[in-house]
């Protein structure tokens, strides 16, 4: 199944931490390729991706605008052996600091059957569950494009199994700004073209959301470059210049107040911009900048249009290392399944 006919859903770091406090049971979800604001029974939010199409905004308490406001912080606001090798999978001797549950991934999208602490940016022991190919599989093609260092905020690596959610990354707990989980669901980890992007897709909203990259004091009134909803990104972090270069003004003013995504929006800006790479790209800017550097590292060709956003990550010698290792492992030029615009 392609790219383009998958729903996207995006709690990351901020938007979970906006939900928390919503109680369990909320779940919003907004449009095809679109985001989920989910507050979980545990101490984990997620950026997932749902195999659902055409899903439409809902929330089980059933008042889906004062959830949407609900979610945005107000300008006003105070303040077991894995039996594997690998290059980053080896055992580890240390207990996780997060706690290995599935309180902590969150089942609201499908029974947790796998939990692998990651110490030093290494797959180690599994600590729940039964041991999964599907998940050393899925944590092998993370590997193939990084190395340890660039892995070290992941804490825990799981398995679901869903018929809605192809992978989430999220904090790990929401006492931290700079500890976080990723999981996939193992009914879906067959597709390796679809995972290698997901994986690069969802390690862009860990490194874009780490503690020196924004500021939760400040709210939209005093913030000096990019204001999303729950925090400001800070003028030099990667979410701020990427909206300097391509998200003109009138386009952030027509996102919503609440942070979460512009699923009409993103399919009008689709229609008549071909710099975007596909409607959930234009929908956010962190979306936007998640689907062009998954394209990144994977060397996909795109439209002439939307070359400055592949070109952006340039500019970052270590964001160019993700490529670099993707091009030394021979995986480079894959199929554009992301959509077209335009």
């Amino acid at each position: 199944m392609s790219r383009s006919t998958r729903t996207l859903l995006l709690i990351g770091l901020f938007g979970f931490l906006g939900l928390f406090a919503l109680g369990a049971g909320t779940v919003v979800v907004l449009g095809t390729r679109t985001d989920i604001f989910e507050s979980v029974t545990g101490s984990s939010g997620s950026d997932s991706k749902s195999l659902d199409e055409g899903a439409t905004r809902q929330s089980t308490s059933g008042d889906e605008e004062s959830t949407a406001s609900e979610m945005s912080r107000s300008d006003d606001d105070s303040s077991g052996d894995n039996g594997s090798s690998g290059t980053n999978r080896e055992r580890q001797d240390e207990t996780a600091a997060v706690a290995c549950e599935p309180d902590t991934i969150g089942e609201e999208d499908g029974p947790v059957v796998a939990i692998y602490e990651v110490e030093d940016g290494m797959l180690g022991d599994l600590c729940f569950g039964e041991a999964s190919d599907e998940v050393l599989q899925s944590w092998d093609l993370l590997d193939e494009f990084t190395d340890p260092e660039q892995l070290l905020p992941i804490k825990l690596f799981a398995g679901i199994e869903s018929n809605t959610v192809f992978a989430f990354a999220g904090p790990a707990s929401v006492d931290t700004y700079d500890e976080f989980i990723i999981a996939v669901d193992v009914f879906s980890a067959d597709d390796l073209q679809e995972l290698r992007l997901t994986m690069a897709h969802e390690l862009s909203h860990v490194f874009t959301q780490e503690p020196e990259q924004f500021d939760e004091t400040l709210r939209r009134s005093s913030c000096d470059a990019y204001y999303n909803g729950y925090v400001c990104f800070l003028p030099d972090s990667y979410i701020a210049a990427w909206v300097d270069a391509f998200w003109t003004q009138e386009m952030l003013d027509d996102l919503p107040k609440s942070g979460s995504i512009d699923e009409e929006g993103g399919e009008d800006r689709c229609t008549l911009d071909r710099a975007f790479l596909g409607s959930y790209a234009a929908s956010h800017p962190e979306e936007d900048f998640a689907e062009a550097f998954s394209a990144f590292v994977y060397g996909l060709e795109v439209p002439d249009e939307a070359e400055p956003r592949l070109q952006f990550f340039e500019a970052y010698p270590e964001l160019v290392a993700y490529r670099d290792r993707a091009i030394a492992a021979g995986q480079t030029g894959l199929p554009n399944t992301l959509g077209q615009c335009g």
